[in-house]
């Protein structure tokens, strides 16, 4: 009992806020122009405007990501050269043939590093004898050291920070081995870090931005003076231990060389950029926040909504005066649509205006006006459609061990198929099939059959054979159709089960199936033959054949068969139409053809029928 109290208490509740509801929608004129034009257009325009907004957003994040790019790549380039003046003079002794090095050579070399620019001193040490420097006693006896020890590989180290406190330097190494893979000593080039990234340092975009260089551990080398003030107090600091966006920065730098990082939201509260040196395992990195890099399209978006707001305002007040004016007009036009939607065709409405009003009063006389030409034409048309439906055979033809049935489905109210049964006979179980096919379709293509069935049932009803009756059609209907162009296919079959005997002729129509169940076989029944109306002087022949076995199958159709097509354009075809006979030859005629058209059904799914579909099956036993 509680249960229903609760439903019927929800239910008064539902229809009170129906209710509430429909006393807010809009009912006059006015109210309608609000709601549905100026709510719109206040929509549209802020959607247009924050569209506006996305986009000039990612144009200023694309400019700001390949100019920061740039400016890390240039700077990474500027290092990268300072790096490799002491490798290229380390990369001589790889260069070199092992067995002409001599220690001298290297004296020269070691002279070469140490008056480098940025150098602060170099290093070496010997396991297999003096210094190369230190000034032999003998030449003989340091040829033979070196020849001895003979150096066949040369490796050289990445540039390494030396985290010794205060020491800003980088370590380069050059390590020697002989020919039995054992080390035989190295040379140390120290470099003063705070050299290498002097242009670095004094680049507009370090001072201006929030920058770092991190090596390969995620300790920061150097930074702006912001962090660095950080560094001061707190000790060496790791990139991204703190900071969830340098975290997320670092994650990128594992994975890519260079790139960008965009913190979440619209206007993003960081940006990064960060690119990786080529000669040592430093990756310079550089943010700035959002807003000052989206600064330009913020500004846009505060005077694109407040001209936006201005501009509805103004719009505003000029539909306001409008609508006053037209709303008389209107009222009107209305009033003659609902006289018009009960049936009643008014006398025209007067213009008295030559605006959209005016315009739309003109076209609704129009409309009027076509409106009730089309109700007739469709009155029309419905009549025209019973009269060609009655001149179809509204019945198929049934007699011992013979059985004929048809059917025809029009495209449109009316079309241009055809059939006909011609002197039935269930005495001599005999009959006469006619299966045309008109040119195009509608009220043009229907007149044109009606004229074909009335001059075929006019000679038809006269001796001579089946050729001469197709002859003088043909010449009669060549002079309706002489100027029009216009045409008919037709196939015309005479079956005569007592006498086992096929007679047809065929004119430009598609060939006839015919089907022997006890053999599974499909033959066509062929024939010469133009299409009706097109040569009066054309000669028309009959085709025949005598058949044994009493159990066969013939069906006519048009091309509507076998052409109709689903949504993706595949034609029906005949191999499906024989697919379906071999599978239901046993059942009636009528049964046949109800399956074929279901299955033609199946096949469109839905796709518009494009022409006239026309099917005859004939079956004796």
């Amino acid at each position: 009992m509680v249960c229903r109290l609760q439903k019927y208490r929800r239910k008064g509740i539902d229809c009170t806020m129906i209710k509430y509801l429909r006393t807010l929608r809009p009912t006059s004129l006015k109210q309608k122009t609000a709601v549905f034009i100026l709510l719109p257009t206040f929509l549209i325009m802020a959607g247009i405007g924050t569209l506006s907004l996305n986009l000039m957003g990612k144009v200023l994040l694309e400019q700001w990501q390949q100019t920061a790019i740039a400016k890390l790549h240039q700077s990474a380039h500027y290092v990268d050269m300072r790096l490799m003046r002491p490798k290229e003079v380390l990369q001589f002794l790889q260069q070199k043939e092992q067995d002409n090095l001599r220690w001298n050579e290297i004296q020269v070399l070691l002279d070469q590093l140490e008056n480098l620019d940025g150098v602060v001193s170099v290093n070496h040490e010997w396991t297999t004898g003096p210094a190369p420097d230190a000034q032999p006693t003998k030449a003989t006896e340091m040829m033979h050291r070196f020849t001895k020890h003979r150096l066949t590989r040369i490796t050289l180290s990445l540039p390494q920070y030396n985290p010794q406190a205060n020491s800003k330097t980088v370590s380069m190494f050059a390590w020697f081995e002989d020919q039995d893979g054992h080390d035989t000593g190295y040379i140390e080039v120290i470099l003063s870090f705070l050299d290498l990234i002097d242009q670095i340092v004094k680049s507009p975009w370090w001072k201006s931005n929030k920058a770092f260089i991190v090596d390969g551990q995620r300790n920061i080398l150097a930074s702006t003076p912001l962090v660095e003030d950080a560094e001061q107090s707190s000790g060496r600091v790791v990139f991204g231990k703190e900071d969830r966006f340098e975290a997320k920065t670092w994650e990128a730098m594992v994975r890519n060389s260079s790139g960008t990082v965009f913190s979440p939201g619209m206007v993003p509260e960081k940006i990064s950029g960060f690119y990786r040196l080529a000669e040592a395992p430093w990756t310079l990195v550089i943010t700035a926040p959002g807003e000052q890099v989206l600064r330009p399209i913020l500004n846009f978006r505060l005077y694109y909504f407040i001209i936006g707001g201005v501009g509805i305002l103004v719009a505003l007040s000029y539909i306001h005066f409008v609508t006053e004016q037209t709303t008389r007009a209107i009222n009107r036009l209305s009033s003659a649509a609902d006289d018009l939607a009960r049936g009643k065709f008014s006398e025209p409405l007067m213009v008295d205006s030559r605006d959209e009003v005016g315009d739309l009063t003109t076209s609704f006389n129009l409309m009027t006006r076509q409106l009730k030409e089309r109700l007739q034409l469709q009155q029309a048309m419905d009549i025209a459609r019973e009269v060609q439906q009655n001149l179809l055979p509204r019945h198929g033809f049934s007699a011992d061990g013979l059985e004929v049935a048809g059917t025809t489905l029009y495209c449109d109210a009316t079309g241009g198929d055809y059939i006909d049964l011609l002197d039935p006979s269930v005495e001599n179980k005999s009959i006469t099939v006619v299966v045309g096919d008109v040119v195009g379709h509608g009220i043009g293509a229907a007149l044109l059959m009606a004229t074909v069935r009335a001059l075929l049932r006019g000679r038809a009803s006269r001796p001579g054979s089946l050729a001469e009756v197709i002859n003088d059609v043909n010449r009669l209907l060549c002079k309706d159709t002489s100027r029009s162009g216009n045409f008919v296919t037709l196939f015309c079959l005479e079956i005569d089960q007592r006498n086992k005997l096929i007679r047809w002729v065929r004119c430009g129509h598609d060939c006839a199936l015919h089907y022997w169940p006890a053999e599974h076989v499909f033959k066509e029944l062929r024939g010469e033959g133009l299409a009706l109306g097109v040569d009066a002087t054309f000669s028309y022949e009959s085709n025949s054949i005598r058949f044994t076995d009493d159990r066969q199958l013939i069906l006519l159709g048009s091309d509507g068969v076998w052409e109709a097509e689903n949504k993706q354009g595949e034609m029906f075809g005949k191999q499906r139409v024989k697919s379906i006979i071999s599978k239901c030859h046993e059942l009636p005629a009528e049964k046949i053809i109800d399956k074929i058209t279901e299955e033609i059904i199946l096949f469109q799914d839905g796709a518009p029928q494009n022409d006239d579909i026309t099917l005859v099956v004939i079956k004796t036993w």
